[in-house]
C-alpha cells in the first residue's frame, strides 16, 4: 500500500498531517502547483514534487513552432483523460469492472477573439466527447446501471464540469462495450 502525507485543515481550521492511501477519503483536497517557463509560444511546465514535465507550443498559423501540443489541445486531452480517471473511480465506487477506454473529443474553437482581438468570449464554441468503455454491465448503453454510471462520471469529473459551467455547447455520447 502506498502511503503519503498530505497537509489538510481540520473542521476547526487547524492544520494537521493526515496519512492516506492511494484512495482519497471524501472531502479530501489534492493540492496542485505548476510552474511554467518559456519564450515566444513555447513553455515548459513542471508539476511540484513530480519528476515529469510537459511542454506546450502552438500552431505555425498562430506564430508557433508546432513543436509540442498546444494549450488548447491539452485542454481537450484533460477532458478526455479526466473522464477516464473519474470513470475508474466511479466504477470502483459502484462495483463496476472496466476494461479498455477509447475517448475522442471533437471541438470547435473560434479565433476571432484569440487571433483577431474581437470583443467577446474566446471560449470553445462546441465540444463533443465520445467515450467507448468496456464494462461488465450487461444490457448495452441503454442499461439503467450504465446510464447512472455515465451521469455520475460527468457529474464528478472536474474538467467536464469546467466545460459545462463555462457555457460552451457541450455534448457527449457514451457506448458500453462488453468487457473482454
Amino acid at each position: 500500500m502506498v502511503s503519503r502525507t498530505l497537509r489538510t485543515s481540520s473542521l476547526k481550521g487547524l492544520t494537521s498531517l493526515r496519512q492516506f492511501s492511494t484512495t482519497l477519503p471524501q472531502k479530501q483536497s489534492i493540492p496542485l502547483s505548476i510552474t511554467g517557463t518559456g519564450t515566444g509560444t513555447t513553455q515548459h511546465i513542471t508539476v511540484k514534487d513530480k519528476s515529469y514535465t510537459i511542454s506546450t507550443d502552438t500552431y505555425t498559423t498562430l506564430g508557433g513552432g508546432d513543436t509540442a501540443p498546444s494549450p488548447v489541445a491539452y485542454n481537450l486531452a484533460s477532458l478526455s483523460s479526466c473522464n477516464q480517471v473519474t470513470g475508474f473511480v466511479v466504477a470502483q465506487n459502484h462495483g463496476i469492472r472496466t476494461g479498455q477506454w477509447n475517448v475522442r473529443v471533437d471541438a470547435l474553437l473560434p479565433t476571432a477573439v484569440l487571433v483577431g482581438g474581437a470583443e467577446g468570449n474566446p471560449n470553445w464554441e462546441s465540444v463533443h466527447l465520445t467515450a467507448r468503455v468496456q464494462t461488465d454491465i450487461q444490457g448495452g448503453s441503454e442499461d439503467p446501471k450504465f446510464q447512472h454510471f455515465v451521469k455520475e462520471v460527468e457529474r464528478r469529473c472536474p474538467i467536464t464540469q469546467l466545460f459545462k459551467l463555462s457555457g460552451v455547447k457541450f455534448s457527449s455520447e457514451w457506448v458500453n462495450d462488453p468487457l473482454e
